[in-house]
């Protein structure tokens, strides 16, 4: 049994009033490790801790440059404990270990290190001189926002929590993070590196317990700058509110629907293999997950058959084999949620193509087939709602205009795909789908240069590249000089007191 601690002000500690939590391995439903389960005295002093960092300035007052190097050492050693953190998310998360270092590890190292040499930058805007009764040299200033507030979910926390502890550390903030009560392992871990580095202490802070106390806290403090929140809709609307009582600086990266569609002019293996790649990894746990594909009426007996083949291939199994290719659910109450919609979808009237069971021969563990529900009509209600689990709906449709449509139609917005030969034409449809980020021909692989972020009920706000770091944790001043009036030429005084 693994035994960990929050940190709060440079300090490992447990919960003031001793209270502690089990971690769950999702694939044999036995604990592996125990942390603390912290209180609002604990939150309290984590975010007192933070401000009183900021307030010192040491960090946001740090040339840039110097700020880029200390984290890019912080890179370095993470890098160097690589297999360590794909064996801890493994254990913690369930993925498949064959998946863990490429999907989850060397991508939360790319997004830590791309902030971190982001921090060089020069944030200093220059305008023009502006001439009217005063002659004056304006400027723009990009300051840190202050105390961020990170609050991060179970399906990413490694991916999610490197990321926004990079781009607010860059911009000089500080910050106070929540890892999910499930999934706190590998942050912790990172947490760890961060100690021993030249980030001064305070600025960094780490608090485990329960969302409906952390994270409220979290969210309500008025010592609190900002909040960035990644999870559900449901949960973020209320974060959303609770930040809104002292007009927060607000990321929320929320819920999602997203839909791929395939043009008729797409080779169906190909649209087939996408399909299953856009859906399935991470056992479905990922809020853009295309989990409604479009397919065209021409192609669509075709796809669906070759489709049921290859899914049935999937190998659901220990986490642990090299040769499973996907893992269990996170939890208990993930299976069951995602069960639920499985009956919800036949009792609704999709047809149920593959899946919808636990797989045989797994007595142990929060497995569940992956699952594939075609003749869905996109009214239906696995069609709408976001289920987070191994579920992809099928839906037929005719011609380009009803695709989009039929896209379009959902409460979520945050991404989309398209895939055809014609790329010209797949522009055309990228361009009229309401989401905040579109892939064309491919599915999962994102520049960190472009911002993320969705629209209607996916969230406020963009994550990554410099719209990212910069719009997100940073503050702007505008700074005008005067050039050269003395007293006897400012006749403008005199407006008010006669000189």
């Amino acid at each position: 049994m693994k035994n960990y601690q929050m940190y709060i002000d440079g300090q490992w500690c447990d919960a003031s009033d001793g209270r502690t939590t089990d971690v769950i391995n999702p694939a044999t439903e036995k604990a592996f490790a125990r942390v603390p389960f912290g209180s609002v005295e604990d939150a309290g002093r984590a975010i007192k801790a933070a401000h009183n960092s900021f307030e010192t300035g040491e960090w946001r007052n740090m040339d840039p440059a110097e700020r880029s190097r200390i984290l890019l050492d912080v890179l370095k050693k993470f890098q160097e404990k690589s297999q360590d953190f794909a064996a801890l998310e493994t254990e913690n998360l369930g993925i498949p270990i064959s998946q863990s270092a490429l999907i989850n590890v060397s991508t939360a190292q790319n997004r830590f290190e791309w902030f971190a040499k982001a921090a060089n930058r020069v944030l200093e805007e220059p305008m023009p001189l502006f001439r009217g009764l005063a002659v004056a040299a304006p400027y723009i200033r990009r300051e840190p926002v202050g105390v961020c507030a990170t609050i991060v979910p179970w399906n990413a926390p490694l991916v999610l929590g490197a990321q926004g502890l990079a781009a607010a550390l860059a911009m000089g903030n500080s910050i106070v993070i929540k890892p999910a009560t499930i999934m706190p392992c590998s942050l912790i871990e990172l947490l760890k590196i961060i100690d021993e580095s030249e980030i001064p202490k305070g600025v960094v802070n780490l608090v485990t317990g329960s969302g409906s106390t952390i994270g409220e806290v979290m969210a309500s403090h008025p010592l609190v700058d900002k909040v960035t929140f990644t999870g559900s809709t449901d949960v973020g609307k209320h974060v959303l509110s609770l930040a809104s009582e002292t007009l927060k600086n607000t990321t929320m990266e929320l819920g999602g629907k997203s839909a791929v569609i395939f043009l008729d002019d797409t080779d169906v293996d190909l649209a087939v293999s996408s399909a299953i790649w856009g859906c399935f990894v991470n056992s479905g746990q990922i809020c853009y997950a295309t989990t409604r594909a479009l397919v065209p009426a021409s192609m669509y007996d075709e796809f669906v058959e070759k489709l049921v083949e290859k899914v049935k291939r999937i190998k659901v199994g220990d986490p642990q084999d090299n040769t499973t290719t996907m893992g269990p659910l996170v939890s208990e109450k993930q299976r069951a949620t995602t069960e639920h919609y499985i009956e919800i979808g036949k009792n609704e009237g999709a047809r149920l193509a593959c899946g919808g069971g636990r797989p045989e021969g797994l007595g142990k563990g929060y497995f569940i087939e992956p699952t594939v529900f075609v003749d869905v009509d996109n009214s239906m209600t696995i069609a709408q709602e976001e289920i987070f689990g191994p579920v992809l709906c099928v839906i037929k449709y005719s011609g380009d205009d009803e695709a989009v449509r039929l896209a379009n139609d959902s409460p979520f917005g945050l991404l989309g795909a398209v895939f055809s030969k014609n790329i010209e034409r797949a522009i055309g449809i990228a361009e009229k789908l309401r989401v905040g980020n579109v892939w064309i021909n491919e599915l999962h692989f994102m520049s960190l240069d472009l911002p993320y972020g969705g629209i209607k009920q996916s969230g406020i706000g963009r994550e990554r590249g410099l719209y990212g770091m910069l719009n997100e944790y940073s503050e702007i001043k505008s700074i005008q000089i005067d050039l050269g009036h003395d007293l006897s030429q400012r006749f403008w005084h005199g407006l008010i007191v006669p000189q």
